[in-house]
């Protein structure tokens, strides 16, 4: 689940190595990411309420899926609103979580290339956990709103 979007034709100016490229990939993908939401984490909540939203989800089977609100709480935890981000999708914390512990980790395996594999395991375990924390999280509240109606 770890997030990498830039091509790699940038990331062989560095390295041959395949997995050194796919660190630096992360590595830099992730950076970028932060310091976007860092830098429009004043104007970026106005900008998605003006913006009209659309879930296919949403749309199909008329409730929300396990990540409407992520970028929404994303935006309120660069802000140091944690409780908004809760409200709007309490899985996003532990996607944040993920995402920002993926700099350490690189860092780390880009270091010390014998810890790589065991980085990349932990890393892919802890993404399944936070997907299912995700699904859960969903599910629970489903099953709290059929409680409710």
């Amino acid at each position: 689940m770890e997030i990498s979007f830039l091509p790699r034709w940038v990331f062989k100016w560095f390295s041959e190595n395949f997995a050194r490229q796919n660190d630096l990939n992360i590595l830099v993908s992730s950076l970028l990411i932060l310091l976007v939401f860092l830098y429009v984490k004043d104007f970026g909540l106005a900008f998605f309420d003006a913006v009209p939203h659309f879930c296919l989800f949403l749309e199909l089977f008329d409730f929300h899926c396990p990540f409407c609100g992520t970028t929404r709480a994303f935006f309120e935890m660069a802000n140091g609103n944690i409780w908004n981000a809760i409200n709007y999708n309490c899985g996003s914390l532990f996607f944040a979580f993920f995402f920002i512990l993926q700099f350490p980790l690189r860092v780390i395996s880009l270091t010390f290339e014998n810890l790589r594999k065991v980085i990349n395991t932990f890393s892919k375990k802890f993404g399944n956990v936070t997907l299912f924390i995700f699904v859960f999280n969903w599910a629970a509240q489903l099953f709290f709103l059929l409680l409710t109606q």
